[in-house]
């Protein structure tokens, strides 16, 4: 479950922000999957169920996952076009070369983390 080993990760960078902001409550999390990435052949349901998981018994599980799939763009070396990468692209759609190069995009970056105040 490699995207079990990304949550966890998710979660502990986040850990370390809710040290940092006593008085608070951790609210909603942002996050940037890139289309190459198998995160996104999951469902917004299942990477919340799985970030749950990984975030079991400390501060970031009452959180919310807000879920942006960023669409990455490739070359084709062959022929020069340039197209969206879809979950099913292997190959360029133009002249069915396997010769492309894609961005280079993280897997999976967190873009935003919000805190509400905690009631007194």
């Amino acid at each position: 479950m490699h995207e079990l080993q990304l949550l966890k990760e998710v979660v502990k960078q986040v850990e370390q922000q809710c040290r940092t902001r006593p008085g608070t409550n951790l609210s909603l999390i942002r996050l940037e999957i890139d289309s190459h990435s198998h995160l996104a052949s999951h469902t917004a349901e299942e990477l919340q169920a799985t970030f749950h998981f990984a975030a079991q018994g400390t501060p970031v599980d009452s959180a919310d996952l807000d879920i942006h799939v960023r669409v990455s763009t490739g070359t084709c070396q062959s022929c020069d076009a340039v197209f969206d990468r879809a979950p099913e692209t292997y190959g360029c759609p133009h002249c069915f070369s396997g010769n492309i190069v894609w961005e280079d995009h993280p897997e999976l970056i967190i873009t935003d983390i919000e805190f509400v105040e905690s009631a007194p």
